[in-house]
């Protein structure tokens, strides 16, 4: 990549002009900015992490397993989000078989045992209508975003409905779509959110007389915002305006390898996040000034021409598979409904970044560590990341993520070390008090279960 493009990508980011450095310090700064796509102040100082990986052990506790089976409660379906309170309470909702279905909440505490279960399907205050996760503050506070309702669902610690704060005002109006955001809890009733994508639904008659229905979904903003529940309706606030890569807001289709955009909540009300192919972690006060980047001189692979048709031949070999999955007698008319043509058309043309970005997904500890998933070496970013979560509206995507390395940096920016690929390791759904952990884990039948585990103290 050539530094006059590194230039426009800062210029993007910072929304402002490069000026000439005036002195050494400057100078080092300026050399960095070519490498890491975002804005570098005298405020923001850069801490570059040795190249080396140190291995971390995967030793970790055993604590609880629930789910399987057993009592009704512990029965689970798709679990969509899991989150710990102060107390060390994890919070787990569940969805039936279809989306559609009303969604539970289910609260165990730090031994498994049942502490409440609630949620069912309405048109009153509590009740859901299209609800598919929660947000779980420190304190067991719940927020529940309801795209029926057009409103959050605020519950307190235990379950019982304290207040439905309607969505913005620009979203109430949006009778036929969704604006789907991927949320995290921060500190003083507000969430931090990122509007990923904006899902319209049409109606209509066909000219024989028949209904038709269809989504049309564009990419939203890339964006952080914070979301005030304090008052009626929510209070948004932008924080952070992401890099966006040349060309991607007027693209049709989002081009594959396009860096995501990585966030989670620091326990003080701050933030980090990951917006670039580079290795670039921004830790970031409540109102989104950067206070420290965090780098590694690890590069991002260059995408040749065989990796591209290699990638794309695997989008095909996806449409195949997806419909292979349908009933002969059902094969040509999905095929027809589902415009299957067109689907390998797209796959075997779909477009493809310069670039693999170092950095795959993100998480913070209870007490404000960093987990930092790599990219695999020799593959490619995980796309269900961001299908899995956004699409379905969860909070997570379920599917098991390919094995790759994962560095743990400590709240203040060092470099605690690395777990390798085959360590077992991975990035868990919930980061809790006194190193608790918790993920899901499928069985041969796909019934899934909330495993618990503890993190050892170096690595929390």
């Amino acid at each position: 990549m050539t530094r006059a493009h590194h230039t426009e990508k800062v210029a993007i980011a910072t929304g402002s002009r490069i000026n000439p450095p005036r002195n050494a310090t400057l100078c080092t700064i300026c050399l960095l900015s070519w490498a890491v796509p975002f804005p570098l102040t005298a405020q923001a100082p850069v801490v570059e992490l040795p190249a080396e990986d140190v291995a971390l052990s995967a030793d970790f506790e055993d604590v609880f397993r629930v789910g399987g089976g057993g009592d009704d409660w512990a029965l689970f379906t798709s679990v969509t989000s899991l989150a710990f309170d102060a107390a060390g309470n994890l919070h787990i909702t569940d969805v039936g078989p279809d989306l559609g279905d009303v969604m539970r909440i289910v609260v165990v505490d730090s031994l498994g045992g049942l502490v409440t279960d609630f949620g069912r399907a309405g048109e009153g205050p509590g009740e859901f209508r299209v609800a598919t996760s929660a947000v779980t503050f420190r304190d067991g506070t719940m927020v529940v975003a309801d795209y029926g309702h057009k409103a959050y669902h605020v519950f307190r610690p235990g379950g019982e409905l304290d207040r439905m704060v309607r969505f913005p005002s620009e979203l109430d109006q949006e009778v036929s779509g969704a604006r789907i955001c991927l949320l995290r809890a921060a500190a003083g009733e507000t969430l931090l959110g990122y509007p990923k994508r904006t899902v319209t639904f049409h109606e209509g008659e066909t000219p024989e007389g028949g209904v038709f229905a269809s989504i049309q979904q564009r990419e939203g903003p890339r964006v952080l915002e914070r979301l005030s529940i304090d008052g009626n309706p929510v209070r948004v606030d932008e924080i952070v305006r992401a890099w966006v890569p040349a060309g991607a807001e007027q693209a049709s289709q989002v081009p594959a390898f396009t860096p995501k955009l990585l966030f989670d909540a620091l326990p003080d009300s701050g933030f980090v996040f990951s917006d670039s192919t580079g290795y670039a972690i921004r830790f970031a006060n409540s109102d989104g000034t950067i206070v420290r980047v965090v780098t590694r001189p690890i590069e991002a692979r260059t995408v040749t021409e065989e990796i591209r048709e290699h990638y794309r031949e695997l989008r095909v070999a996806e449409v195949e598979r997806r419909f292979a999955d349908y009933p002969p007698e059902l094969m040509d008319q999905m095929r027809e409904i589902m415009n299957y043509d067109d689907m390998l058309s797209n796959a075997r043309s779909y477009p493809v970044q310069g670039e693999i970005p170092v950095i795959d997904d993100l998480g913070t500890t209870w007490t404000g560590s960093v987990w930092v998933r790599r990219t695999p070496e020799d593959g490619y970013p995980w796309e269900d990341h961001v299908a899995g979560s956004v699409l379905s509206g969860l909070a997570f995507s379920t599917s098991p993520a390919p094995a790759s390395a994962i560095d743990v940096i400590s709240a203040d920016g060092r470099y605690v070390g690395t777990f390798s690929p085959q360590s077992g390791a991975m990035m868990f759904a919930a980061f809790g008090p006194n190193g608790s952990v918790a993920y899901v884990e499928k069985d041969e039948f796909d019934v899934p279960a909330v495993v618990v585990k503890r993190l050892p103290p170096e690595v929390r």
